[in-house]
């Protein structure tokens, strides 16, 4: 069964910002949209990609190997990358999202 495990305060993520954390086996991307706190998992599951050092716009995380988006309120692939990579590597594929939620300044997440 799963449970909600702390990740971070509300102020370690601040508005229009992301961050990585770990916890047990799992990296973690947390996102502030106009106060609202997403989560998916931290690495692209197209290359291997730190998502935390791509580029959030709007609300798409835009992988900084491959440039694959996804969509940080739903974890769905939005783009994929070029035709080369596709044909050699495998499509992007969405990225598992977490359940979030935010107590007492605090954002958990349910793994």
């Amino acid at each position: 069964m799963a449970e909600y495990t702390e990740l971070c305060s509300m102020e370690d993520v601040p508005e229009g910002e992301m961050k990585s954390f770990t916890t047990g086996n799992n990296e973690i991307l947390v996102v502030n949209l106009k106060g609202e706190f997403y989560a998916l998992d931290a690495i692209c599951n197209h290359m291997g990609g730190k998502l935390v050092k791509g580029r959030l716009k709007d609300n798409l995380v835009i992988c900084p190997v491959h440039r694959c988006r996804y969509d940080v309120t739903s974890g769905k692939v939005k783009r994929g990358a070029g035709f080369l990579v596709e044909s050699f590597s495998g499509k992007c594929g969405d990225q598992k999202a977490y359940e979030v939620k935010v107590e007492d300044g605090k954002v958990y997440v349910k793994i």
